[in-house]
């Protein structure tokens, strides 16, 4: 048994103390007791061992204090006492032996200062304990902060512990507070006067140095032309939702996962003053409008190679196209309809009504209200959209498609357009209606 140089003797179910004899052992290098049913403490008589290089006492039920012993043991010693009941202080001669490769003592009771000797052990677990005290301000060049965690009086100059020093702390928190208010204050009134000045200088817009215009609303963060030219492959066709008379429309599905869609003019059409002024007229428009049943512009881009607008992706496409769908046309019932009835007038009430200076869109048809998944009618392209001015000539001048334009506006210069829509679109789907009746 002198000769005996490994015994493991682990997940057993051995109960009982661990006999003082194995002190005797003087060759044994291995010793694992790990997972039985241990009690009492270390005996003494283990500092006998002095040639033991792996003790492993983990999982068991063992009380009292670690000894100073075991600092006599054999370098590179893995020393396992962690998931037992030991209590009292950590001893400091652990870490001035520079023999032990592991100590692992996570899970006991062990109370006390942390010793900065303790970097000198090149792993070391003290988690899940009642360690209290400052932690040395060097310590996590050498170990993991993770390795403290279950200690809650703890405290130091590291993230995830308190600070030592509540009543610095408290002291450079008052100091803070009121520059936080002030600067606080200037940056709500430095926004407030951002959007003043917007406000004042509708038409105006930020030019770069190679002369391209870029511009974003409501959105997370810049986009940049290339995410779009890049997202939409170059504008590829297969990315094209609709054509219309002034570009095509693209959908875009942004890398932060948000889904817009691109309405890009036709390149004949930027280098045309005429449809530059009514491109403005757009994004003058629609960046101060916010109703429920307008779609929405994020952003805008005018550039040396293309120029478009970046407005709300509305998944179902226009009001037209459902209705040349069979199908989709008779999902469509009359409540849901008229509900589309509902909310394009609600839209143009808005537009005619509440918005200074007053806006006609002089393109309403089915193919400029969109539906969402719900069926929810939203306005869209102002390209043809008209400013009236309360204070100038109240005249107005017709441009682009046509669409559905009031007669009061046409003869005797007046926006009345809500009064009309109702009718325009019940009469057409009315007629709609009536196909299907005749296919079916």
């Amino acid at each position: 048994m002198k000769n005996l140089n490994r015994l493991d003797l682990s997940w057993n179910k051995i109960s009982g103390s661990i006999p003082k004899g194995i002190g005797n052992l003087k060759n044994l290098m291995h010793l694992d007791l790990s997972s039985n049913n241990l009690i009492g403490s270390i005996p003494t008589t283990l500092a006998g061992c002095s040639n033991l290089q792996e003790f492993l006492l983990s999982h068991n039920n063992l009380t009292g204090q670690v000894l100073h012993h075991l600092a006599d043991l054999h370098s590179r010693s893995t020393i396992d006492l962690s998931h037992n009941f030991f209590s009292g202080e950590i001893p400091v001669l652990l870490g001035y032996a520079g023999f032990l490769s592991v100590l692992n003592l996570s899970n006991n009771k062990l109370t006390g200062n942390i010793s900065l000797a303790l970097i000198n052990i090149k792993v070391v677990d003290l988690s899940y304990n009642s360690l209290k005290g400052k932690i040395p301000d060097s310590y996590d060049q050498y170990h993991p902060l993770d390795t403290l965690i279950g200690n809650n009086d703890l405290c130091g100059n590291f993230k995830g512990f308190p600070s030592c020093h509540p009543s610095t702390f408290v002291s450079k928190i008052k100091f803070i507070v009121p520059i936080a208010i002030l600067l606080g204050f200037l940056a709500l009134g430095g926004f407030l006067l951002s959007r003043c000045m917007v406000k004042n200088s509708q038409s105006k817009f930020t030019e770069t140095r190679d002369g391209n215009l870029f511009s974003i609303w409501n959105h997370d963060g810049h986009i940049a032309y290339e995410t779009i030219i890049k997202v939409t492959e170059e504008f590829d066709i297969k990315y094209c939702i609709g054509i219309g008379a002034y570009g095509s429309v693209y959908k875009a599905e942004l890398p932060g996962g948000r889904t817009v869609a691109l309405k890009k003019l036709r390149k004949l059409q930027d280098e045309n003053p005429a449809f530059y002024i009514c491109f403005k007229n757009e994004v003058k428009v629609l960046s101060e409008i916010r109703h429920r049943n307008i779609v929405k512009l994020h952003g805008f881009c005018l550039h040396k190679r293309c120029t478009f607008l970046i407005y709300e992706y509305i998944e179902k496409g226009s009001l037209l196209s459902v209705l040349s769908n069979n199908l989709e046309a008779v999902e469509l019932d009359w409540s849901k309809r008229m509900n589309i009835i509902k909310g394009t007038a609600h839209a143009l009430s808005y537009l005619h009504h509440e918005c200074i200076p007053s806006i006609l869109h002089q393109d309403i048809s089915s193919k400029n209200i969109l539906l969402n998944s719900e069926f929810q009618a939203f306005v869209s392209d102002f390209g043809t959209a008209k400013l009236l001015d309360h204070d100038s000539s109240n005249q107005t001048l017709v441009a682009g498609t046509y669409g559905y334009i009031a007669p009061g506006e046409l003869f005797f210069s007046c926006y009345n357009s809500s009064i009309f829509i109702h009718d325009i679109f019940h009469s057409h789907l009315a007629i709609q209606k009536l196909i299907l009746l005749l296919i079916e």
